[in-house]
């Protein structure tokens, strides 16, 4: 035979533009050259410096456990939702063989690496919410909503004598209607990481602390889009586009460091009352959401 089939977590420019992920759960056949070029082609194997097999007590042995390995990887084909901390390779190939998601690299890294981490899922691995979300739940909002209308009611809430001062209350009002948005957008992401902890993708502990992030970041983001609007009127007297900008450069920024900090604090204190709330928090958001959607359908 001169090909081999995998199953992997990959990342690469095609996956990041197409599924709108870091890295998408796909599979691909690696074919070898013929044997006098001693070479094969593949960017993810390097056979001439050594591939080693790797074998655990709770692997598959048996032709039936290795068979119910291939369909849990199968059945998660086409996932595009990376992160380095609760959803990278490690933990999609622990969970394949053994049921379970495991990571001793995160379990082993420093502060400095498990923070960089947290950079990196807060931004390019959760762009297409952190980012897109932003330009377009609060960015186009405020400009849908900043329209004649907010105008008028920023008049009925201070002398429109100002043209400035009006401004300014038209960006906090366009931002404040994007708090029902991230509010369902954080209650779906609980209800997500609620089901991995269901399916063994990820433990308890990463669950808690992944729920304290998203909280965290979330508040974070719609203080720092308010926020961030507020300045950006005052900064940009164009009327709603300073709103946009400010808002979202604030809501990114905000985002950012509340899931950067939460996950440092709950690393220092989380084993007692922010893995009691939070674990409480996620466990009754992933019980809710099934329902709430049972209920509009």
């Amino acid at each position: 035979m001169n090909y081999m089939v995998i199953i992997h977590n990959a990342g690469d420019l095609s996956s990041f533009v197409s599924s709108f992920g870091f890295a998408e759960i796909k599979e691909e056949t690696i074919k070898f050259v013929p044997e006098k070029t001693n070479e094969t082609m593949s960017v993810y194997l390097d056979f001439n410096s050594g591939i080693y097999l790797i074998e655990r007590f709770d692997y598959p042995r048996t032709e039936d456990q290795k068979k119910k390995a291939i369909e849990r990887a199968m059945k998660r084909l086409g996932e595009s939702d990376y992160k380095f901390y609760s959803s990278n390779c490690e933990l999609f190939a622990t969970w394949t063989m053994t049921r379970a998601g495991e990571c001793e690299q995160i379990e082993n890294a420093g502060q400095l690496k498990i923070v960089a981490a947290d950079m990196a899922d807060s931004t390019i691995c959760n762009y297409r919410s952190a980012g897109i979300k932003t330009v377009i739940d609060k960015g186009l909002q405020a400009t849908i909503i900043g329209t004649e209308s907010v105008k008028k009611i920023s008049t009925l809430i201070v002398d429109s004598t100002s043209s400035a001062t009006s401004n300014v209350v038209a960006g906090a009002v366009a931002s404040a209607v994007a708090a029902p948005i991230e509010a369902l957008s954080c209650i779906h992401s609980i209800s997500s990481l609620h089901d991995k902890k269901t399916d063994k993708q990820i433990d308890q502990r990463t669950f808690e602390r992944e729920v304290t992030k998203n909280i965290s970041g979330s508040l974070a983001s719609y203080g720092g889009s308010v926020g961030g609007a507020v300045c950006g009127q005052m900064l940009i007297p164009v009327p709603i586009v300073g709103g946009v900008v400010g808002g979202t450069v604030g809501s990114l920024v905000g985002r950012l460091s509340g899931s950067v900090v939460s996950g440092v604090l709950y690393d220092i204190w989380g084993k007692d009352f922010l893995k009691r709330t939070m674990r409480n928090i996620g466990e009754n958001i992933g019980l809710v959401e099934p329902l709430l959607l049972k209920s509009v359908e």
